[in-house]
């Protein structure tokens, strides 16, 4: 009786083994493994990896620009490092092809400009003193047309973006600096909300660029000067710099 229980229970054992051994046998098999990945898959990563990104459909970040103000002005200024302009913003762009998509710009800048004090002097006044300089805050919205050029991968790459865009001028100070006499190091005055600097500006331009970074040229093509003020020597139209993607 005692040998009947015992065959019984070697018998049992036996199939656990083999069941085990299965089992093991099946979940080791390549096609197994491909259905858990799959079984796995996040499809909404997916989704956004193939929409979002470089050289994707779409692709936003922000930037940083610095350039000096360049050209021919009928008010004399002093170029350089203290006529210069700073701006920050956002970009979206949306990509049509791989060699064409299109940029939109929302941005803040700020621009300085430094007055020369020689003798004739106009703008504002005539009165020369030891420094003098004009401020300009200003939102601007901006369209390009990007050209994309070569082999790039998941990357910006190299591209020309011809600009088009136009700001408020939120805005703007005028600031002297003086000696007013003996003892005294110097006196500053600024006034704020000048009425002769125009309120509305239109630009265009052209950006050269390397992933994120870029040689950009603008150019003002309206007056810096409000209408009643036409006659006012011109203000300098260019500003030659570089741009940062922070990205």
């Amino acid at each position: 009786m005692a040998s009947y229980f015992q065959r019984k229970a070697a018998a049992s054992r036996h199939r656990m083994v083999m069941l085990t051994g299965l089992l093991l046998a099946l979940l080791a098999r390549p096609e197994v493994r491909a259905q858990q990945v799959l079984v796995q898959a996040n499809v909404a990563d997916d989704t956004i990896k193939t929409t979002f990104g470089p050289n994707r459909r779409y692709f936003a970040h922000g930037y940083f620009g610095y350039g000096l103000l360049a050209g021919s002005a009928g008010t004399p200024v002093r170029y350089g490092l203290g006529s210069a302009e700073l701006r920050t913003g956002g970009r979206l762009k949306v990509r049509f092809s791989q060699s064409l998509a299109l940029n939109f710009d929302l941005g803040y800048a700020y621009q300085h400009l430094d007055l020369d004090q020689t003798p004739g002097k106009t703008v504002p006044t005539p009165t020369l003193h030891r420094r003098e300089s004009l401020g300009l805050h200003q939102v601007y919205a901006e369209t390009s047309l990007r050209f994309n050029a070569g082999r790039r991968g998941n990357s910006v790459g190299r591209y020309l973006d011809l600009l088009a865009g136009g700001g408020w001028v939120a805005g703007t100070s005028h600031t002297t600096e003086d000696e007013p006499g003996p003892g005294i190091g110097s006196v500053e005055t600024t006034e704020r909300g000048l009425p002769y600097l125009r309120r509305w500006t239109g630009t265009g331009g052209a950006r050269l660029g390397i992933d994120r970074y870029a040689l950009v040229a603008r150019r003002r093509f309206t007056p810096a000067f409000a209408p009643a003020y036409a006659a006012w020597p011109e203000l300098p139209r260019w500003v030659l710099g570089l741009e940062i993607g922070l990205f």
